[in-house]
């Protein structure tokens, strides 16, 4: 794809900077799928090499990792993917100039740059979609307050349904809400899980969307009381969600039965099917 440059009025996403003008490639942010979340433009970069599949290594020595998507681990087990996917990012990445956008100075827990990622120049193929599209990278917004989430999505299931990447492994496959045992057996790594939400409960401190009449062992969404303005300000009534089947993603662990955590409203697809 070749971009016609220009110069735009881009404001800063943090409180308080003044709006500048930048130069940027017009289709840079169409290639983004118009992503409210990463419009700013934050500086170019030039890349090493890439750490694994979802981290590169800057020519400066600091380290960027892309926002709103997660790579295979191999400290998981799974060593030959994770392998694959740092490979696909070397093959796209290595030696190139980056444009990043998203948050100034937003980093992770590791001190890392954090950030939506296309490359500069004439060429603007966005790192995450294309990993994304060929199966190697899921998408992750817990991973980020950046994550581009519809674009990335819709490059995901589509990398599914053509069996793509990790897609062609059973290891990686959507997980069915009721399967306990493949549940339990994922505890501690990222999943994908679908089924029916049976039960809604509620405290004072989270929401939990059961899975199950017996939610000391069945699957549960776990939302923080602090995550559920997010839900309601996207038009998700949590309390409407009985009967309805969802999707959602995240790190798998143990509550009684198998839980994941959500804080991001985008980490809860709503399925155009109900359940009973």
């Amino acid at each position: 794809m070749r971009c016609v440059r220009h110069s735009s009025a881009i404001a800063w996403w943090t409180a308080g900077a003044a709006a500048m003008a930048v130069s940027l490639p017009a289709c840079a942010t169409e290639v983004m799928g118009g992503c409210a979340e990463a419009r700013a433009v934050l500086e170019t970069v030039l890349v090493s090499n890439a750490h694994d599949g979802a981290t590169l290594r800057l020519a400066d020595g600091r380290e960027l990792r892309l926002a709103g998507v997660v790579a295979a681990n191999a400290l998981d087990g799974d060593a030959a993917a994770a392998a694959q996917a740092t490979d696909a990012l070397n093959q796209i990445a290595a030696g190139k100039s980056l444009t990043l956008y998203g948050g100034e100075g937003v980093r992770d827990r590791y001190g890392r740059l954090v950030a939506q990622a296309v490359l500069a120049g004439n060429d603007a193929r966005w790192l995450q979609a294309d990993l994304v599209a060929a199966g190697w990278l899921r998408v992750a917004p817990e991973a980020s307050a950046l994550p581009c989430v519809h674009a990335l999505l819709d490059a995901e299931n589509k990398a599914r349904a053509a069996r793509k990447g990790l897609w062609r492994e059973a290891r990686f496959a959507v997980i069915a809400a009721d399967d306990l045992a493949a549940l339990n057996a994922a505890t501690g790594r990222f999943a994908v899980v679908e089924g029916v939400v049976h039960h809604i409960g509620e405290t004072a401190s989270r929401t939990y969307l059961d899975f199950g009449k017996r939610y000391r062992k069945d699957f549960t969404i776990v939302i923080p009381r602090a995550a559920r303005r997010g839900f309601a300000a996207v038009g998700i009534d949590l309390k409407s969600l009985r009967g309805q089947r969802v999707r959602v993603r995240g790190v798998l662990f143990s509550s009684g039965g198998p839980a994941i955590e959500i804080r991001q409203p985008a980490s809860l697809e709503l399925l155009k099917d109900r359940g009973t």
